[in-house]
């Protein structure tokens, strides 16, 4: 049995695939293979590495965009000398020159959904001019902004910055103090303070230029000033506390060190490293681009490793920023603890306590984080965060919630389990949905000028289209093998060379490693045929007679043949099995060709045993034995431990066969046969022959049957990505051969994700044209 290759047969059309043919779900029409590549120019290939050059000068430029609210705000604290003059001009400087046409400030370029943050930016803006008795030109445009756009006030399908009804009536309450006269609409304004009554009951620290003089700075200060002199990192709560109680040092050069960098402007969060570093990450290796920028990586999480270990503020005392970290260290291969994350828990206590308002964003980022447990004890914090954010989520799905396209998306793909998704299809759609002027908000909107930028998309196009050709390559080179073995005369349909070669591609996607990539696709198209035949095209005697043949390898003329069958099969197999173990020879510098046929020889045994032994009632496994076996049989071995060889990496038979590297395949497999026995329990068209379901039901209901099987299941999940990201003391089996496994398995979620036949062959039918041929047009 081979992951994802039986399933139910239905019949697909597909203008590209072919019409109206009987296939297995998951298995795939040849479409005719042309490489069309223009990208392999040496001007082309100048330009990308310019272009790579640039996207690595980004690391050490860690900036967010200009916040027209909160430099309004700095605009507003009084010099220390005289409350009649402000203490930074600058900043008044630079909002008379930043305001926009149509009047407002905002975001620059805004969107159609940021009305309510231009309007809260642009009254911020208009009280700093008033306040100083400045601009009185650019306060006349600012007010007629806001009366042919006040409407959006209460507008649910604006996007809300965080605290939005507490500021905006503060700030209308402001206004009228100083006799700004706003053309707001009565109703709306009564509607704004209504609101903003029954929200100040909340935690409001984080808005406290929203409550203004009833807020007891003196106390907030005490309790939430950071070590950089700031309120939650935020320049309008920090210059709001001086407007309001003049006598923190610290909040003052908290302010100056901001202007020291920026000189007339402020960004809404400062500082902003930590935050920026995380995004970028983040940021390439969803667009599928992080391998060209493995020494910058390396340092940023190294660096964010040390903040981590010292539990330095700016990480802990943001919810993103330690979600964030806790996933990104721990995805790469980092020891970091889920205890860090205990203050999470509790859905009631964390609304309760955040300091702030609490953006979808920081949920969903928890939720991420809490997908990677891999402790059963020690990860039980993760598993209760996972609960209330997956709750938390789907109710705002079905109460449309999220009003923004790209925030449903990010949701929805975070509730589907990471190791359930194909990481070539989520590159592909992160570069599909990526926006150079994407956009965040807190009480401003933002944006990060060296993740959301031209050159980033355009490199990340680039590379995938280079991925793409490469494949559709690679794809031709493994259809001339097919046809020159002629593995069609022996059952092997040839729409079997996309779906083994997407097998391939998703497991070992590195461009680098095309000879790893080949040789296990066509593993799993040779498994599928010994597979075949020792399950059914070959009789007791025909399958006893290949053993013999593959046991005496070197002398297997001496064998001869029980049939044509066997003598034709024999002939393939062996040609195929030489030419891949010569390959090996050259990559590894030593023979390996007998733990290659050794390999072959315990699968084919295994699989005649289950078809003599266990299909015919004459013996039934325990539950150890039978996992254990079907493990290899369902090619967790076999596969997995051949393409070490062809990696580029020397690897000694004692290491393949050290109880690492034994425990890495055993857990794989067995994720892999319980993920096909579940499916198999589904099916409405039941098979006789053994499986983990019918074997537990001799003791409970088959409804038990499966709640067990699930709770086994979750267990080597955990297991099994426990031993490829924890670093075992002493080890010496490189990440990448660990990492092998993992994608094996999760390869195997994804296919069996979808519980219906339908579904999953016309998943696998857009996975093949998008991975393979169809162009990104963004």
């Amino acid at each position: 049995m081979i992951v994802g290759y039986r399933s139910t047969i239905i019949t697909l059309s597909h203008p590209k695939l072919g019409n109206g043919k009987t296939i297995s779900s998951n298995a795939i029409f040849q479409r005719s293979c042309r490489v069309r590549c223009s990208h392999s120019t040496t001007s082309s290939m100048d330009g990308f590495e310019d272009a790579r050059d640039r996207i690595r000068e980004n690391f050490g430029k860690l900036e967010l965009s200009p916040s027209s609210y909160d430099t309004a705000w700095v605009a507003m604290v009084p010099s220390k000398h005289s409350l009649n003059e402000p203490c930074f001009p600058q900043c008044l400087d630079w909002i008379i020159e930043n305001q926009r046409e149509d009047g407002s400030w905002g975001l620059n370029p805004s969107h159609p959904l940021l009305l309510k943050d231009s309007l809260s930016s642009t009254l911020a803006c208009l009280l700093a001019l008033t306040k100083w008795r400045v601009g009185e030109e650019q306060i006349k445009r600012g007010v007629g902004f806001i009366e042919t756009y006040g409407w959006a006030v209460d507008n649910k399908d604006q996007i809300s910055p965080l605290g939005f009804e507490v500021i905006f009536s503060s700030m209308i309450k402001s206004a009228e103090k100083l006799d700004l006269n706003l053309p707001l609409n009565l109703h709306l304004v009564n509607l704004v303070k209504c609101k903003r009554d029954s929200t100040i009951k909340r935690n409001v620290e984080y808005m406290g230029e929203g409550v203004g003089e009833l807020c007891d700075w003196k106390e907030i200060i005490k309790l939430h000033q950071r070590q950089n002199g700031s309120l939650f990192d935020s320049p309008a709560t920090t210059a709001a506390a001086l407007i309001y109680h003049q006598h923190d040092k610290k909040c003052y050069q908290y302010l100056y060190s901001i202007l020291q960098q920026h000189i007339n402007w402020v960004p809404t969060m400062y500082p902003t490293k930590i935050h920026s570093l995380l995004c970028l990450v983040d940021t390439l290796q969803n667009l599928g681009v992080h391998r060209h920028f493995k020494s910058e990586i390396k340092k940023a999480l190294d660096e964010i490793y040390r903040l981590w270990q010292q539990k330095n503020e700016d990480i802990f005392s943001n919810v993103t920023h330690c979600a964030m970290a806790f996933r990104l260290l721990r995805m790469s291969y980092y020891d970091v603890s889920s205890d860090e994350l205990a203050e999470f828990v509790d859905e009631e206590h964390f609304f309760a306590t955040s300091g702030k308002y609490t953006s979808h964003v920081e949920i969903l980022e928890l939720h991420k984080a809490s997908q990677l447990a891999i402790d059963h004890e020690k990860d039980d914090i993760l598993d209760k965060i996972n609960n209330w954010t997956r709750t938390f989520m789907e109710q705002k799905l079905l109460n449309n919630g999220f009003i923004d396209r790209m925030s449903k998306k990010e949701v929805e793909l975070a509730l589907r389990k990471f190791y359930t998704t194909s990481h070539l299809a989520e590159n592909r759609r992160y570069i599909k949905s990526y926006e150079e002027n994407n956009f965040k908000i807190l009480k401003a909107a933002y944006r990060s000028p060296n993740i959301n930028n031209k050159g980033l998309l355009a490199f990340s196009i680039h590379d995938f289209e280079l991925c793409q050709a490469q494949r559709r390559e690679e794809l031709q080179q493994l259809k001339r093998w097919f046809e020159d073995y002629r593995l069609d005369q022996l059952g092997l349909a040839e729409r079997y060379i996309h779906a083994s070669y997407l097998f391939g591609v998703t497991v070992i996607p590195e461009p680098e490693l095309s000879d790893a990539r080949l040789m296990y696709a066509k593993y799993v198209m040779l498994l599928t045929i010994v597979d075949d035949h020792f399950e059914s095209f070959a009789s007791k005697d025909e399958c006893l007679n290949i053993i013999e043949l593959v046991e005496r390898w070197d002398d297997y003329a001496s064998v001869g043949y029980k049939s044509e069958k066997v003598k034709f099969f024999f002939s393939v197999f062996y040609k195929s099995i030489e030419e891949l173990a010569t390959i090996a020879e050259i990559k590894q510098g030593r023979s390996v060709k007998n733990h290659l046929i050794n390999l072959w020889l315990e699968l084919m045994k295994l699989m005649l045993m289950e078809r003599v032994e266990w299909c015919s009632g004459k013996t039934i496994p325990s539950i150890e034995e039978y996992l254990y076996v079907t493990s290899i049989t369902f090619c967790a071995k076999l596969i997995p431990l051949s393409t070490q060889y062809f990696l580029g990496i020397k690897i000694s038979k004692d290491l393949l066969e050290s109880d690492e590297i034994c425990g890495l395949w055993n857990c794989s497999g067995r994720v892999m046969r319980i993920l096909n026995d579940l499916q198999d329990s589904k099916r409405e068209q039941k098979e006789v022959s053994i499986n983990l379901v019918t074997l537990l039901m001799k003791s409970m209901s088959e409804e038990e049957a499966i709640m067990k099987i699930k709770e086994i299941l979750e267990m080597n999940r955990r297991e099994l990505l426990k031993m490829v990201l924890v670093q075992k003391k002493g080890s010496q089996l490189p990440q990448l051969c660990k990492d092998i496994f993992w994608r094996t398995s999760k390869w195997a979620h994804f296919t069996y994700s979808q519980t219906d036949g339908y579904r999953i062959a016309e998943e696998m039918k857009n996975h093949i044209d998008e991975v393979f041929y169809k162009p990104l047009n963004h």
